[in-house]
């Protein structure tokens, strides 16, 4: 794999944003995912004043011709009728606190594709859950030895990250419905797909749902069970949303997941796929095992 050189993929700046409260509870909690966004705009700026968009952009094709991306819909999809496991790496979260801030994402990686994962998510989002590009670059090639896909799962919210992504090796890269208007996530969409990426579309109510169907036409929508405004988790929103998108387009159902008999509920909604990462980063008995049992499950209707 022709990978970005660290210091092209990330310029590590001290954040101005303070992390020594994970949690963000507390105290103007509507505002949780509009500082997350503020931190990366910030971020970008940086990277643009290092390595100027036209660079990147470059890079990000060289990257379709060196290691061209897998095609994420077909790897969900998968040769049978079992829900395929997305599994998540994450230092951090702002709902979750820290959770391993020793993360080696090599051997993460491993744990996840051995135990069954048909990709892997990593997060890249450095000031809230500590993660990185470099992150990201490491489990991808571990994860296409084993023939797994590789998500960036950011807050896309600028065309020089999806150019940054694909230069790291990304398959695909998760694009938020809830921090886009619909000509933004047009955009973002048309330039993924021009660099062979099929993004993971992420919406968690029905006017974000209507947005990502109509301003583009996704063959992955991912449902969020999690509001991100106020971080509250539960495991209706999926069932609800997911009858409402047409047939022919992979149902992802994010967030909430704790054991199998989760992960089966989602079958039996509709989940073509589960993306799931806090159970996994927190699992008493081994991360391997949750994906193993979270594996291979059909819906039972």
């Amino acid at each position: 794999m022709n990978l970005v050189s660290k210091d092209a993929l990330m310029v590590h700046v001290k954040s101005e944003v303070d992390i020594t409260d994970m949690r963000w509870r507390v105290d103007n909690r509507e505002s949780i995912l509009s500082r997350i966004v503020e931190a990366r705009q910030r971020r970008i700026a940086e990277n643009k004043a290092a390595m100027p968009l036209s660079l990147m952009t470059r890079r990000g094709y060289d990257a379709v011709t060196s290691s061209p991306p897998m095609d994420f819909a077909e790897v969900l999809r998968g040769s049978d009728d079992t829900v395929s496991v997305i599994a998540e790496m994450k230092r951090s979260s702002p709902s979750a606190g820290e959770m391993d801030l020793t993360l080696d994402p090599v051997a993460r990686a491993d744990v996840y594709c051995r135990s069954g994962a048909a990709a892997i998510s990593v997060l890249t989002e450095p000031d809230f859950f500590r993660g990185s590009l470099e992150d990201l670059a490491a489990a991808g090639a571990v994860a296409h030895r084993h023939g797994a896909a590789i998500l960036q799962k950011d807050f896309v919210v600028d065309e020089y990250q999806v150019y940054q992504a694909r230069a790291a090796g990304a398959d695909t890269v998760l694009l938020i419905v809830a921090i886009l208007d619909a000509t933004h996530y047009a955009d973002l969409y048309a330039i993924a797909r021009g660099l062979g990426m099929e993004p993971l579309v992420e919406v968690f109510d029905h006017v974000e749902l209507e947005l990502a169907l109509t301003a583009a036409a996704p063959r992955i929508v991912g449902i969020n069970n999690r509001n991100l405004k106020t971080l509250e988790t539960s495991l209706d929103v999926f069932p609800r949303l997911a009858r409402h998108i047409p047939d022919g387009i992979l149902k992802v159902a994010e967030s909430g997941m704790r054991n199998a008999d989760d992960v089966r509920r989602m079958a039996d909604a509709g989940a073509d796929a589960v993306l799931v990462g806090e159970s996994l980063m927190t699992a008493a008995q081994g991360p391997g095992d949750l994906v193993a049992g979270m594996s291979g499950i059909r819906a039972s209707k």
